[in-house]
């Protein structure tokens, strides 16, 4: 064969090869896309029903469909959902669901992504991806508070401390030591499994100036434990302050409005759950670095958001009262009393010290006398061995608090407390153990990193014994 008669051969095949693919081509020509680029949905409607389009229905066909979390949660607003749609010849919509979950909690509301792939014989075309948005459908209960029973414990507390009989919310891996147990699992056995002495307990959870949007990281907190441990109360605990150095500093009117809209968007965040909040570590133990200016401002600021707290139906709150080596009680009563502690159900003392709960427990008791006979709770996180003296307190304070070396755990978290202690509601580790106090001007862990080390330390030094 020539040369000639070849390339003429091979053209008429390459045209023959084209001449059979059009049709095909045609026939593909079509696409499948959603009805819309976005779905509102109640959360009390059961389930979103997202329409998908077809412009090509000759023949039969398919695609595939899923949903993707955005601020929406698996599990928490919505069932995972991921199939397949087998359009029949001359079908040109169908539908999929999106089962939505119905819960009790007032939360922003929350978005997921819902998309289509893998069409055949059709193409995807646009839009493939839209935005389903859950509308929450509740609102913070305007129902008179219980002041015996806010939290609805089931049986009612017999008495007045309102945690008699509660569980305390507790999630081993979520919480600090659990995380970095899971982190070194692999590497170091033996310390992940001690560790869970500190990760089994009830933790205090920590929101302050670090959280940007209070109202919805408190809410999704909430929402998780709802959803993981409905029966069991979360504990919350605030930081929001800015501690500077001692001197005349005080908040300017722009930072304290900051501070009081932070703690309103806090609160709706809260909504119905029930918490008990361990309100502002730190904030009056720090109160005489103030100026008198700046004494005045803090005790605005924390009145606000002391009311505020104290209007959320569901919320058990303390205000933070310092610890027995650092102010008087006859001072501090006089300051709970001018920051509104008459509104909530007391204070709490001890947060970021290891005084014995004995000697806490008699400080409070003379703190509550000046205050009406309000309740308090101890921190006993890291007291177990009780407070680390210096040789000079003139030059160091009264005790080492920065992550001092040789302390132990103390007593673990619960509200059954002997009856001879009237006004004492429970113990809790409000200090999260292992979770480093700074360096105090040292070389020591960033304040808030997690020290394994220190944590091991408190563990071998524990002593969980309750005063009797």
């Amino acid at each position: 064969m020539s040369a000639s008669h070849r390339r003429l051969t091979t053209l008429c095949a390459i045209a023959a090869a084209a001449t059979l693919i059009v049709p095909a081509a045609a026939s593909a020509a079509g696409t499948v896309h959603l009805s819309a680029d976005r779905y509102d949905v109640s959360e009390g409607a059961g389930n979103a029903v997202i329409t998908v389009t077809r412009t090509e229905a000759a023949r039969g066909g398919e695609v595939r469909y899923a949903v993707y979390h955005k601020t929406a949660q698996q599990f928490q607003d919505y069932q995972p959902v991921r199939g397949r749609i087998d359009f029949a010849p001359g079908q040109t919509t169908a539908t999929f669901e999106v089962p939505i979950v119905d819960d009790p909690l007032v939360e922003p509301d929350e978005t997921a992504t819902v998309g289509i792939y893998g069409a055949y014989p059709e193409r995807v075309g646009k839009p493939d991806r839209a935005l389903l948005t859950i509308e929450d459908n509740d609102a913070i209960s305007t129902d008179p508070r219980d002041t015996v029973n806010p939290l609805g414990l089931n049986p009612a507390p017999t008495g007045d401390n309102p945690l008699e009989g509660a569980r305390f919310y507790s999630n081993p891996s979520q919480t600090i030591a659990g995380t970095y147990a899971r982190q070194i699992r692999g590497k170091n056995p033996t310390a992940a499994k001690a560790l869970q002495v500190i990760a089994d307990q009830p933790e205090a959870k920590r929101f302050g100036s670090f959280n940007a949007q209070p109202g919805y990281v408190v809410s999704k907190y909430l929402a998780e434990a709802f959803h993981s441990n409905p029966g069991e109360v979360p504990l919350l605990g605030t930081y929001r302050f800015h501690h500077h150095t001692c001197g005349g500093y005080s908040d300017s009117p722009a930072e304290a409005a900051a501070y009081k809209k932070w703690y309103r968007k806090f609160a709706q965040g809260i909504g119905n759950n029930r918490v008990v909040v361990f309100y502002e570590i730190d904030a009056l133990i720090t109160a005489k670095c103030l100026s008198g200016q700046g004494l005045k401002t803090r005790i605005d600021e924390m009145r606000s958001a002391i009311d505020t707290l104290s209007r959320v139906p569901h919320a058990v709150v303390y205000v933070d009262a310092g610890a027995s080596d650092a102010r008087p009680p006859q001072n501090m009563a006089k300051l709970l009393r001018a920051v509104g502690v008459d509104k909530i159900q007391g204070f709490f003392t001890n947060a970021t010290h290891q005084n014995k709960t004995i000697r806490e427990i008699k400080y409070a008791n003379k703190i509550s006398a000046g205050i009406g006979g309000k309740h308090y709770v101890i921190n006993t996180a890291t007291n177990g061995k009780g407070a680390l003296r210096p040789r000079s307190r003139v030059k160091f304070g009264n005790s080492i608090r920065c992550n001092a070396p040789d302390r132990g755990l103390g007593p673990k978290p619960t509200s059954d407390v002997p009856a001879r202690f009237a006004k004492l509601d429970g113990v809790f580790w409000i200090g999260n153990p292992g979770r480093s106090a700074g360096g105090c001007g040292k070389t020591d862990a960033a304040t808030g990193t997690f020290v394994l080390d220190y944590a091991l330390d408190l563990i071998k030094n524990a002593n969980f014994r309750l005063p009797r």
